[in-house]
């Protein structure tokens, strides 16, 4: 009888599910949404039992897809990074889900990423000091709501409450805990100076746990979800699990992932500090570091365009094929996409899109044209900080959901000057997560990578996006210091 194991992604705007066999294809799938509340200015917020009830749902509507013929071996989680929230002794949530787009911490991560302490804090935690980070989010409690740090049990991300909520432990994965902030990526226990900042005790934090750490399903929970006894093995974060699933683990290989956000990764061995903190450093395991630079403004800021200016809902495909009529260069039109702020490699928590250049010609399309070229250009300006540090890159891999439009795809690739390969496993995190459960579990699996398009760049308009992406980058330099007084 054949056996699989079901691999579940806890993103930003969804979890999705993959029931996946040892020979690496997927049977079954389903997804479920939730919304981000956005209530007062730089908070952005989510409820986590609604996301558990989400996780709960993807179980349920997977296994039912199976056939009989298949066996479930065991569930594996890929999460989201940079979460936290506070729950009591009885695992109830004290706080909602602070999720990465909240920046409410600006004025505390400014003051630490200015201090010689937090420069050391980024070397030796891989973190960047930024309002993403817990690390600064937790020392916004601490000085706006210090009863919170006192009475709260623990501090956790959102991984680690969907696996206390199903087993009954509090753990976390070395790639979760080190984009908290918190962890120290050499000895791999919490970092005793940032929980000082925060006021914290490591007791009100989860143990530290390899990816292919294991637990076990409560009975009642086994029986609600109709789940024979299985193991739930922890996995690591939905970046980390990109670069495995694509199969892009070695050294000299690089991966692209735009979604809700974007990111740009490298694999290494060691901690390569760059002396300008513009990468990250998080573990995917006890010998593996991955590294890289990541964007706030992915399909985010299309799904914005689409809700405020679109008096019709659009999908990604739809949105981009709008632009096809509209010459590369958007005639001129820039478009800075940071509307949720930005990391790599500015790291400015305060930079907010604009758009450049406009003129009577400018259609709506112009417009879209722009802020699909504006997040290439961001992923560019990644791109280099990234080989900068790490050295050329031999292959670059792409995933995400911007690639189920082959015209964005171009579009990158004609913008970085560099060929481009897509696999045909879209869901590149959920399939990182499979491969260290079967491997936790002791499995065999064959990682299909299935077939792959190349993508290759137009010489003459590699031409023309370089010169743009010069003015994309004086554009910013000039603005950088207005963003701070407009705010004020």
């Amino acid at each position: 009888m054949n056996h699989y194991l079901l691999a579940i992604d806890i993103g930003t705007t969804s979890t999705k599910g993959l029931a996946v066999c040892s020979d690496g294809k997927a049977i079954a799938s389903h997804q479920s949404f939730y919304p981000t509340f956005y209530h007062q200015a730089d908070f952005a917020e989510q409820d986590p039992k609604q996301i558990y009830q989400s996780v709960q749902q993807v179980i349920s509507h997977v296994i039912s897809q199976v056939s009989d013929n298949y066996v479930l071996k065991g569930l594996s989680f890929s999460s989201a990074m940079h979460s936290i929230m506070a729950v009591d002794a009885e695992a109830k949530p004290l706080t909602p889900l602070i999720i990465w787009a909240d920046t409410r911490s600006t004025v505390q991560a400014k003051a630490l990423r200015n201090s010689s302490l937090g420069k050391a804090l980024h070397h030796e935690t891989g973190a960047p000091v930024h309002p993403m980070s817990p690390l600064c989010k937790l020392i916004w409690w601490k000085e706006n709501h210090p009863e919170l740090i006192r009475i709260a049990h623990k501090f956790i991300s959102m991984k680690e409450f969907v696996v206390h909520q199903l087993c009954g432990e509090y753990v976390v994965d070395y790639s979760i805990a080190s984009a908290s902030g918190l962890f120290d990526i050499h000895s791999l226990q919490w970092h005793k100076e940032a929980l000082q900042l925060t006021g914290l005790r490591a007791d009100q934090l989860s143990k530290p746990v390899n990816a292919t750490f294991t637990c076990l399903i409560k009975p009642e929970i086994q029986k609600y979800l109709s789940l024979p006894n299985v193991p739930v093995v922890m996995g690591a974060s939905d970046g980390c699990l990109a670069q495995l699933g694509s199969g892009a683990m070695n050294k000299d290989d690089l991966t692209i992932t735009i979604g809700t956000s974007a990111a740009v990764r490298r694999v290494s061995k060691r901690n390569l500090e760059d002396p300008q903190l513009r990468l990250f450093n998080y573990p995917l395991d006890d010998k593996t570091l991955i590294s890289g630079g990541a964007s706030n403004n992915g399909t985010a800021i299309i799904d914005w365009f689409n809700r405020e200016f679109n008096s019709t809902s659009q999908n990604l495909k739809e949105f981009v094929k709008e632009t096809e009529t509209i010459a590369p260069g958007s005639e001129g039109l820039i478009a800075l996409p940071y509307l949720l702020g930005e990391r790599a490699p500015i790291y400015n928590p305060e930079a907010r899109g604009v758009f450049f250049g406009v003129s009577v010609r400018h259609t709506p399309n112009h417009f879209k044209k722009a802020l699909l070229e504006g997040i290439c250009f961001e992923i560019l300006s990644i791109v280099r900080s990234v080989e900068e540090v790490h050295g050329p890159s031999d292959k670059i891999f792409v995933s995400g959901g911007f690639t189920y439009s082959a015209e964005w795809v171009q579009l990158l690739s004609n913008v970085l000057g560099r060929e481009l390969i897509q696999s045909e496993v879209n869901d590149a995190s959920a399939i990182g997560a499979a491969m260290i459960g079967f491997e936790a579990l002791d499995l065999s699996f064959q990682h299909q990578a299935g077939g792959v398009k190349s993508y290759r760049p137009d010489t003459e308009l590699s031409k023309l996006y370089h010169k743009q992406f010069e003015v994309f980058e004086l554009l910013y330099k000039q603005l950088e210091p207005l963003f701070d007084q407009a705010r004020k």
